[in-house]
Parts: structure tokens; sequence; C-alpha cells
């Protein structure tokens, strides 16, 4: 089914819906501290920290003084650290099937909990691909609520039919969000939004944790060059009805629309 006669409703703010770059905006006014503490900054660090939302730092460990690691700062505020393995884990991470307890160890999840709200310049289609899973994983979990999903096109779906029919075998309302250039026939009771050309460039994602609004959890990633993506992740339930409202500014497609 294409239309879901009971949507659930989304508080969402009475101010006009924000676009999907005036979320990017608004969130880049966050500025964290990240301090490497090893004997060099590793390339892969100073490329993954290479943005203006993040102040890298190093202070210099000596080999054989311990295990290298990060501590991150939000303003005076000690936010966590993280041994670098787990950073590298990122640059590279492996997508782990939904309810599988290697996803509760995965060890780039670290760093996903230390950095919300914080503006990536550059994140590749795996990164986002693994942070997705993150906020897949938890509506599983939870079996409930709605989740607003947009992979810029109907057919980037395809390759995660299996991850989509749980979810909607779990009871959750998913609104999918794109380029009608595939019709996803291969599961029922779903929503789907394709007007707008907007969609073609955002990978974005928003469950609003049901009744907990401490499960809310969202994505958004802009992209600015062919598999580059400037975006951000977060867990703060305000944000998260703001990506709603966003996605909210997109109409249901009748079925008669798609391929």
């Amino acid at each position: 089914m294409w239309v879901n006669d009971t949507i659930q409703t989304v508080p969402v703010s009475s101010s006009s819906p924000p676009s999907f770059e005036e979320l990017l905006e608004s969130v880049d006014e966050r500025r964290r501290t990240v301090t490497i503490y090893a004997p060099a900054v590793p390339d892969a660090l100073e490329r993954l920290f290479d943005t203006r939302h993040v102040c890298l730092e190093h202070e210099f460990l000596p080999r054989g003084g311990g295990e290298p690691f990060l501590t991150v700062v939000d303003g005076d505020q000690y936010v966590g650290s993280l041994d670098l393995p787990a950073v590298y884990d990122f640059g590279h991470p492996k997508i782990h099937e939904i309810g599988s307890p290697e996803f509760v160890e995965a060890a780039y999840r670290k760093l996903t909990s230390l950095l919300p709200d914080t503006v990536f310049s550059s994140l590749d289609r795996r990164q986002l691909l693994a942070t997705s899973r993150e906020i897949e994983d938890r509506a599983w979990r939870i079996g409930d609520g709605r989740l607003d999903v947009g992979f810029q096109a109907l057919s980037k779906l395809r390759a995660q039919t299996d991850v989509y029919e749980a979810l909607v075998d779990r009871g959750l309302d998913v609104h999918l969000y794109g380029a009608p250039d595939w019709r996803p026939h291969f599961f029922d009771g779903v929503t789907v939004h394709t007007d707008g050309d907007e969609l073609g460039e955002v990978w974005f994602m928003a469950y609003d944790g049901d009744a907990d609004p401490g499960q809310a959890c969202g994505l958004v990633a802009v992209e600015r060059s062919p598999g580059s993506f400037e975006g951000f992740w977060t867990y703060d339930p305000e944000t998260v009805a703001r990506i709603f409202a966003s996605a909210a500014r997109f109409p249901v497609s009748p079925e008669r629309e798609l391929p």
C-alpha cells in the first residue's frame, strides 16, 4: 500500500518548515575541540576532522607511552575520550545487520556518540550507510513509531530490501522519500514521497522514538560533489522534530506517478 491513512502526528514548530540546507546551517553553529594524544596526528584523522566545525589539536604522546587516544570537549565541557582504532573504524565501517550483537559492539558507534550535532564536510556513502544503520537498528529494537527515510532516489533501497521489510513487519510507520526511479513493490505498508528536486540531493533519516523522545535520532547530509556529503547526525529530539518538519514539505505521491 502506498498511502498510510493513519499517519502518526509528529510535533513540529509553528514557524515555516526549514529546508535541509537551513538545518545544516543551524547545526553549523556548534564547535567542538578534538585533541589527539599520539606521537603524531595520522593523515586519516586529519582528513576526517578537516572541517571548520572541529578544532583539531595535538598533544604529543611518546611511543610506548600508552595507547593513542583522543578527547572531545564541547565549549568548557568534557564530552569523552576514545581510542584511535575506534576512530579508524569509522573511516571504512562494517555494515552490520539490524538486531545483530556485532552491531551493538561496533567500534565506530563510540565516535558517533561523542560527536552528534557536528557538521562533517566530507562524509562518504559508506559512512552515511553505517550511521543510518544505527537509526534503523534503534527503530527496529523499539518496534514502533515513525521513521522517515530519504536516500536521494527510491532505487537506493534495492540493496536494503531485507532491512525495510523487517522494519515494516515490526509495525513502524515508514515514509520513503526520493526521486521516483523505482517502484518498491516488495513490501506493503509504506508511504512514498517523490515530489521535490531537493530530495535528489539529500540523504536524511528521522526516527521519533515512539513514546520516548530520548530515543529520537536523525541524520541530514547534502551531496556537495559526487559521493561526498556535508552532514550531521543527532540525538536531540528538537532537532529530529525539525528534520520531520523539513520532510513534511514533500507531499504523498500517488502510486500512478511511479514507474
